[in-house]
């Protein structure tokens, strides 16, 4: 027999994902029901940050800022007070702490006989069922013994990529103990992931023994999804290997995840309504992926602005220290043609990568008397820290500043030495619309079909 719930105490329905509190009712979302329970579960004790990211966020990766906000969410919902907590207390330097009463389960002491009957006839058609399926994969787990130093491993490289070295020792000694486990060697193949620099003299060997790593992984278990997914970003962004990727993609689905990386990579392929459908449907799988810069990212080199714009605006009060937030919003700025605002923008960046105030003041001086024109006249010829200003670093920063004054050439001659250098970004060159100025151009065309489009024979 379940406890009757005391007047002012809230009930949880596991099959509603709700709260009920006499005759309020509030509903959680799935994050928000998985941390609650695991935090019941462990009531009156410490639930360490790296425990709740590996209980409900899994394998994917998130920081530490998504706790934060299902914490404040649940607070929020049963009225609790950080400062002064009836529920989830807040342990410094460790996690959060169920404090307040156990919570009755909103389930009926007992099945009416027609459920009873119903729930049995469902368990013996599904008896049935099962042994005729086919087998899936049994989910492997990792030892008792074994589970700290692999969550403490997964929190590093979530949250800590300075201390990638430590979880990589980490990763490695437990694949050594237990070479048959696919999701450490996966890991392990993120953290050498995270360390790739592709201008170092390294680059490719590094990149090939990652490749190794999650080749292993997937000739014994080809339907493990993040080294599907990981393998997808490494041979499309590291090898620009259009044709090969996207199967990669396709296996890692339906990973939110994966949504999101393979509506990336349609859009560098010109697929751009199927891009946006995938990022939709990863929207609507991640709450925290509703409103994200990098969506806001791909609006805008799909050419839908203001809906670029839009989304960033979501953000406004929560990322005004985010460099990356002020570069979308001054590229679309740019587009708009509000380039006074896409000046303040550019110089917040420039501040945040350290430009003295002199330098700052040749900018403003440049803008005044040549606009846009005038300033990535100024960063091409003049800039000589050459920082990252949400222009990528060099040669991509320097193609982007010969296209922005017009100089084709110098555009052209600069992306073929990004190519070259290997960089990320220039995957995405025929569908930046920092580029249309190019499109016109013989050479821009043809080095977007030998190296991102790559088209057979036959489709020419």
């Amino acid at each position: 027999m379940l406890k009757t719930a005391n007047k002012g105490q809230w009930v949880i329905n596991h099959r509603q994902l709700s709260l009920q509190n006499g005759t309020k009712v509030v509903e959680l979302d799935p994050k928000q029901y998985a941390l609650l329970v695991l935090l019941l579960k462990f009531k009156h004790q410490d639930v360490s940050k790296s425990q709740i990211l590996s209980e409900v966020w899994g394998q994917r990766v998130v920081s530490e800022d998504a706790i934060y906000v299902a914490i404040n969410g649940l607070r929020r919902l049963l009225g609790d007070d950080a400062k002064s907590p009836k529920y989830i207390k807040t342990i410094s330097g460790v996690g959060y702490r169920w404090v307040g009463p156990p919570m009755c389960d909103a389930l009926p002491s007992s099945l009416d006989s027609f459920l009873l009957k119903a729930a049995l006839c469902l368990v013996a058609v599904s008896f049935v069922v099962f042994w005729q399926m086919p087998r899936s994969p049994v989910k492997q787990v990792i030892p008792d013994h074994l589970t700290e130093p692999f969550n403490h491993a997964r929190f590093i490289i979530s949250n800590h990529p300075e201390q990638l070295d430590k979880a990589i020792s980490l990763l490695k000694s437990i694949s050594i103990e237990q070479p048959d486990l696919a999701d450490p060697i996966y890991w392990l193949a993120k953290a050498h992931f995270s360390q790739l620099q592709p201008m170092s003299t390294s680059y490719q060997h590094d990149k090939q023994h990652i490749k190794t790593i999650l080749e292993r992984v997937l000739s014994s278990h080809p339907e493990h999804k993040g080294a599907n997914l990981l393998y997808a970003k490494l041979i499309f962004m590291g090898e620009m290997n259009i044709q090969d990727a996207e199967a990669y993609f396709l296996n890692a689905l339906p990973q939110s995840e994966a949504h999101h990386m393979y509506g990336q990579y349609l859009l560098a392929v010109g697929r751009t309504d199927e891009a946006m459908h995938h990022i939709h449907i990863y929207q609507s799988m991640e709450p925290d992926g509703y409103s994200t810069e990098s969506v806001a990212w791909v609006y805008m080199m799909s050419q839908q602005f203001d809906k670029a714009f839009e989304a960033l605006d979501r953000l406004r009060p929560y990322s005004q220290s985010n460099k990356f937030y002020h570069v979308c919003l001054r590229a679309i700025y740019e587009q708009l043609g509000h380039f006074d605002l896409a000046l303040q923008e550019l110089i917040w960046v420039m501040k945040y990568e350290g430009y003295l105030d002199s330098e700052i003041d040749m900018i403003e001086k440049h803008f005044a008397t040549h606009g846009m024109k005038g300033v990535y006249r100024w960063l091409l010829y003049h800039d000589t820290r050459r920082a990252d200003i949400g222009h990528y670093n060099a040669p991509m920063s320097q193609a982007r500043y010969a296209a922005a004054i017009g100089d084709t050439q110098l555009a052209l001659h600069y992306l073929e030495q990004s190519r070259l250098a290997g960089q990320y970004a220039f995957m995405w060159i025929a569908a930046d619309p920092h580029f249309l100025p190019l499109k016109q151009e013989k050479a821009f065309t043809q080095l977007v079909q030998n190296h991102i489009l790559k088209l057979s024979k036959s489709d020419i």
